[in-house]
């Protein structure tokens, strides 16, 4: 991959997490809550002031991020930057938090980067090649069936209790719940780590959620669908995502799954 875009990039990114790791590693953050109830540190806006900088310096394409960034014109190329998503792993010292960085251009993905600064895992990929941790192609292994099947706990939609139905009846191998970035989670379906993760958005997603890792997924063969199997909008989604190694895996799951949540509502 030669892509200019994607080696400078990807030197941004690194040098991002750094910031995030020493902060950790010194305990030297600070954070409040905003009015949804989510956290921000004050490590989020440095590291996001620092990636915007440092891409409007190398490169005349615009910059949109989580943590007030202003807007841009979407109809011209632009970055979209999460500087940690998965806020609340970075407080509480978990090693799940990640950076989101991709470049949008027609509604297209053109470049995808979710890096975990604390594990070292730099997932990469851009617009028709194939996805890549480090220097290894993903995925690292294959998986045949519905084995490992990772979710994020929801208080409003009935994730839980139909997963915890089927691996009851063993048809799913292994269940487990890490939190922290939903990108990271997505992106372990890419390694090959699990099968199939599963999510629920309640209001639309942005850019910065989760565009970067679908491209990883998708070019890693696998999908990133709702519970119909349709492929999501990575720039907007709204409602559930299933995160599929493969089409098989994808068929699976869905399988299971939807006669479990058939007719159920949120509260």
């Amino acid at each position: 991959m030669r892509n200019i875009y994607l080696i400078i990039a990807k030197q941004i990114v690194e040098e991002a997490g750094k910031i995030i790791k020493e902060a950790r590693e010194t305990n030297t953050f600070s954070y409040e809550f905003k009015d949804d109830e989510t956290p921000i540190s004050n490590i989020d806006q440095q590291v996001q002031d620092y990636m915007a900088k440092r891409l409007r310096d190398s490169f005349d394409i615009q910059v949109m991020g989580e943590e007030q960034c202003g807007e841009v014109d979407t109809s011209k190329p632009y970055w979209a930057i999460d500087p940690i998503d998965g806020t609340w792993a970075f407080i509480t010292h978990e090693n799940t938090a990640a950076i989101n960085l991709s470049l949008i251009e027609n509604n297209e993905v053109i470049v995808g980067i979710v890096y975990n600064p604390f594990t070292n895992e730099f997932f990469q990929t851009e617009k028709g090649a194939r996805s890549y941790i480090g220097m290894l192609t993903l995925p690292l292994r294959e998986n045949k069936t519905v084995a490992v099947v990772n979710f994020k706990p929801e208080r409003y939609h009935p994730i839980v209790k139909s997963l915890n139905q089927l691996f009851k009846e063993d048809k799913v191998k292994k269940l487990t719940s890490i939190g922290g970035s939903i990108t990271y989670s997505m992106c372990m379906v890419a390694k090959g780590a699990y099968s199939n993760y599963i999510a629920y958005f309640p209001k639309s997603a942005n850019p910065w959620d989760l565009s970067a890792a679908c491209l990883i997924i998708r070019n890693a063969g696998g999908f990133v669908t709702d519970l119909e199997g349709c492929e999501i909008d990575p720039i907007g989604h709204q409602g559930y995502i299933v995160a599929s190694a493969n089409e098989k895996a994808r068929d699976d799951f869905l399988a299971m799954i939807n006669p479990l949540l058939e007719g159920q509502t949120s509260e």
